[in-house]
């Protein structure tokens, strides 16, 4: 087994071209990973490169012969992303790339892992190698090929192991546990003696592809609430032209996505706190979101849905997908529309038609928890897990206490936010709608004087 860095070099950072855009970037010169074949009994070897996003970006072939052939497809593990990563942010990335070969034959790309390092969520002071990358990618799983999925992170988890410029704890979040890539970590993680901790774990909504022969799934909502959708949509119509529009091409998806942060920004989004939970509120992810979708959309990975009323986005759904699985990345709707839901008009448009081409298999509704409005609607659930891996073997004093830290961080953070959502919030509601009621009628009487 031999772990080795790429010939690509790292000097004090990417430059980003005027454009932003990564694919201007020059490509690495491809370096096959070092390996000595087993010419004997024509067994498979396996190894590891860490690259960096260049040197993935020159794998491009190789990347979509992994995707078709993958146990589980992860759009945030797509080279677009790497770029954007390595183009509009400092954070150090690292690319796992790991490869098998047999005999004499040429070296095959058996599985992609996108990590960069940093800190755990309870901020600890420990470095750590964490996946997804950053606060706008929602799922932290390599992408493996089915038949070699625990042979490909055995290798990647030595790698780390025996890299001493690497740390030795890795925050895989956003894991689905119901799918192979999981049962791969645990089968790797055993065979070589390393400590798996679940930090937390908790669903998220999906919707499924219909089982051949039947229709698309229709949201399972009430016949009632199917009528007042017709209403909104008929009520919308009757104020202007109001059309849904497709953007798929990157300079379509450029526009539209700029549309989108401004559309996002005078929602709630952009008022809920000083700062915001706004994309356009935080200027670093911003620059990433803009180059990773816009990189997306050249790869055929990205699109998005607009409904427009005489020509204003009143809704924008934001799609990505890679192999046979899509994921919804962001929505956001006028709120002066809100009364009309044009989101969910637009929710309901998109899901009657997103499984018409029969390419998808399966939407990732990428929410956190179940607490989303999307769980409301969508009647699937994907087991989704945060875990801390320790390659030390047989585990390290760093590892428990990440380990204890990370749980109880977890545990007091959602103990705070049932509180605040059953007992402040309520309070706080109904005290605000005291304060801001309008006078009785009659009260302005009690200022009046005789004569």
């Amino acid at each position: 087994m031999l772990a080795r860095r790429s010939d690509a070099t790292e000097g004090e950072g990417p430059s980003m071209d005027s454009s932003g855009d990564f694919a201007s970037l020059p490509l690495a010169e491809p370096a096959p990973p070092s390996l000595v074949p087993d010419t004997v009994s024509h067994r498979p070897v396996f190894s590891v490169e860490v690259a960096t996003a260049p040197r993935f970006r020159s794998l491009a072939a190789e990347w979509r012969r992994l995707v078709r052939r993958c146990a589980e497809p992860n759009v945030f593990m797509e080279p677009a992303v790497a770029g954007a990563m390595y183009t509009a942010t400092e954070t150090p990335l690292h690319v796992l790339l790991a490869w098998s070969r047999r005999g004499g034959e040429e070296a095959e790309l058996i599985g992609v892992w996108l990590l960069v390092v940093g800190r755990p969520s309870s901020r600890l002071p420990i470095r750590t190698l964490e996946a997804p990358c950053n606060s706008l990618t929602f799922l932290g799983s390599p992408v493996l090929d089915r038949d070699h999925a625990i042979e490909a992170l055995s290798a990647m988890l030595d790698a780390i192991a025996e890299n001493p410029t690497l740390p030795k704890l890795i925050c895989a979040n956003q894991i689905a546990m119901d799918g192979a890539v999981y049962a791969a970590l645990v089968g790797a993680a055993g065979r070589r003696g390393f400590h798996i901790v679940e930090i937390e774990r908790r669903q998220r909504a999906r919707l499924d592809a219909p089982v051949a022969g039947q229709a698309a799934p229709a949201l399972p909502v009430s016949s009632k609430r199917r009528a007042e959708l017709r209403r909104h949509r008929k009520r919308l119509a009757e104020q202007g032209e109001l059309r849904q529009i497709s953007s798929r091409k990157p300079e379509e998806v450029s526009a539209a996505f700029q549309e989108f942060l401004d559309l996002e920004a005078a929602g709630w989004k952009g008022r809920k706190s000083r700062r915001g939970r706004a994309i356009r509120n935080a200027p670093p992810l911003c620059a990433f979101a803009q180059t990773m979708i816009v990189g997306l959309a050249r790869d055929g990975c990205a699109g998005i849905e607009t409904l427009r009323l005489d020509g204003r986005a009143i809704a924008m759904n934001i799609w990505l997908r890679s192999g046979r699985t899509a994921f919804g990345w962001k929505m956001a709707y006028d709120e002066a529309y809100a009364k009309w839901g044009p989101g969910s008009l637009l929710m309901e448009a998109t899901t009657e038609t997103a499984f018409a081409d029969g390419t998808i298999d399966t939407i990732d509704s990428c929410n956190r928890d179940t607490s989303a409005a999307l769980a409301q609607i969508w009647p699937e659930r994907r087991e989704i897990a945060d875990l801390l891996i320790d390659v030390s073997p047989g585990g390290s004093l760093r590892g428990r206490l990440t380990a204890l830290s990370e749980t109880l961080f977890r545990r007091g953070r959602g103990v705070a936010r049932r509180t605040y959502k059953t007992h402040v919030k309520p309070v706080y509601l109904r005290a605000l709608a005291r304060l801001t009621a309008e006078p009785r009628s009659g009260s302005g009487k009690q200022g009046k004087t005789d004569g």
